[in-house]
């Protein structure tokens, strides 16, 4: 079994806490409540979006060198640790521009959208410490 490096480990916690912030609520009604009624809606049930698709690709890229390295397939497929960086970064942006300009009117942003606004930002921090670990362990 191979080792995984801190970049690794850090890009594969940031997908784990993705893919959890996604069951998690992202959106909810503003002001006062019907009794019985649950508002908050998760990202997989926002209409008209098709950012759950996008972080679920995420998440689970983010997860690929960790698995591929206790596997000890990583040599096979070191292009992974960049495109963890790469959907990390563009994951990041997404979710910022989604909170900002396509964001459901009338409604609040819950937990999850903070919660996957962070994974995100530790996906891509993580893809990065595991280009630089690869460009450091081929000197």
């Amino acid at each position: 079994m191979g080792r995984l490096s801190q970049g690794q480990m850090i890009a594969a916690v940031g997908g784990i806490a993705l893919l959890v912030a996604m069951f998690l609520p992202w959106t909810g009604a503003s002001g006062p409540s019907v009794p019985g009624v649950n508002d908050s809606l998760n990202l997989w049930k926002v209409p008209g979006s098709t950012l759950d698709i996008y972080l679920l690709i995420t998440g689970v890229v983010a997860l690929l060198p960790a698995l591929m390295a206790v596997t000890d397939s990583a040599e096979e497929f070191s292009f992974v640790s960049a495109a963890t960086l790469l959907l990390g970064a563009v994951a990041v942006i997404l979710v910022i521009s989604w909170l900002t300009f396509d964001f459901p009117d009338g409604a609040e942003r819950k937990i999850g959208a903070f919660t996957g606004l962070g994974a995100a930002i530790v996906i891509a921090v993580g893809g990065f410490r595991a280009m630089q670990e690869e460009v450091i362990g081929e000197i």
